[in-house]
């Protein structure tokens, strides 16, 4: 189920809210989990790398991800050990990532990775930074929103 469409508003207020995006690969049989700074738009999600490193190499093999996001992750306390509970929203999901090579793509994908940790701001890009910089896009399939509210 893809929880983008069915649950919009909350799924699209938990991305304002989170500033981390955890990225699950797959180097063959060995996982390897990477936070990334992350935007979103259109239905995707956008992050950048340097042009070199695990990530990089991983993602050349393997364009397939999972994700996952959260946020007001509150521990509940209790005086009984087992009615310990959590409070938080969180997002899983899976997709396939494409490496954005056409500079107006790459300038795209930084501009929503900007919007979304410095919103209505714009800034500029240094030609230089912009050549050794990666940026991704990820094409979500599978979104699931959860939220507990702790008791």
């Amino acid at each position: 189920m893809n929880h983008w469409e069915t649950k919009r508003e909350a799924v699209e207020k938990l991305m304002q809210d989170a500033t981390v995006v955890r990225l699950a690969l797959c180097d063959g049989e060995q996982p390897y989990v990477v936070p990334v700074n992350f935007g979103v738009g259109e239905g995707k999600l956008y992050f950048h790398s340097g042009a070199k490193g695990t990530k990089v190499d991983i993602l050349s093999r393997n364009p397939r991800v999972a994700f996952e996001m959260d946020a007001d992750v509150t521990v509940v306390k209790h005086p009984e050990a087992c009615h310990w509970s959590m409070k938080y929203r969180s997002l899983v999901g899976t997709g396939i990532v494409r490496l954005l090579t056409d500079p107006a793509e790459k300038k795209a994908g930084l501009d929503r990775l900007m919007a979304h940790h410095a919103p209505g701001e714009t800034f500029p890009y240094d030609e230089k930074m912009m050549m050794v910089t990666h940026v991704y896009e990820i094409a979500v399939e599978n979104l699931h929103y959860k939220e507990a509210k702790g008791s």
